[in-house]
């Protein structure tokens, strides 16, 4: 019988693997083009992966080989769209979090949007659930425009992985988070002054 770090260790390696499944440059799932295309292009040629990172990127992994997936086919690119539940003409999201959200994440939005496009429904629903049992609940009409905006940066993306360029960066308040921040902005470190601090009464954390 396995001992509970064998366990882990097994664990450890099934993800590996899964995570190192080379995926064509030509098939982007609608989860890569919501958010930052620097950090989605990183993750597909990064070899070294944080933890949380890892676990990210395996609910994306698992969300393209759903068995509720569909193909959205252009002429040069397949975009990927996953639907976590469809009822009636709804397509639902569901999203973990630590703190319900005031608003929805525009790339959850972007995900769902573009779902809604590909799976053919006209309206969809975004879901956020605490560990703690609290949900709240947005809901969304199909946006021409921003599916229009999801393909531009799905080919973007595409052609720059094809010819091995990082994307441009893009600052938001995600960067703070971001598992490969000193590859977009210079390695810094704390800068601390006893003068300035005693004169305008700053304090160390």
């Amino acid at each position: 019988m396995l001992g509970e770090r064998s366990v882990k260790d097994a664990v450890n390696k099934a993800i590996d693997s899964m995570l190192m499944v080379e995926r064509e440059d030509n098939r982007i799932h609608v989860d890569e083009v919501g958010g930052c295309l620097r950090r989605s292009y990183y993750d597909r040629r990064e070899r070294s992966i944080p933890a949380r990172e890892r676990l990210i990127l395996m609910k994306r992994f698992m969300r393209i080989n759903s068995s509720q997936s569909k193909e959205h086919h252009l002429e040069d690119l397949v975009l990927i769209a996953s639907a976590d539940t469809i009822v009636d003409d709804a397509v639902i999201r569901f999203e973990v979090v630590d703190k319900l959200p005031t608003a929805p994440e525009p790339a959850s939005l972007i995900a769902l949007n573009a779902s809604l496009w590909i799976f053919n429904k006209e309206e969809g629903a975004l879901v956020y659930l605490t560990r703690d049992g609290d949900s709240i609940q947005f809901s969304l009409t199909r946006d021409k425009r921003l599916f229009d905006e999801t393909i531009r940066r799905a080919k973007v993306l595409s052609m720059l992985l094809k010819e091995n360029r990082v994307p441009v960066f893009e600052p938001s308040e995600q960067c703070m988070n971001c598992p490969y921040y000193e590859k977009c902005y210079v390695q810094h470190k704390r800068y601390e002054n006893p003068t300035l601090e005693r004169i305008f009464g700053l304090k160390r954390e």
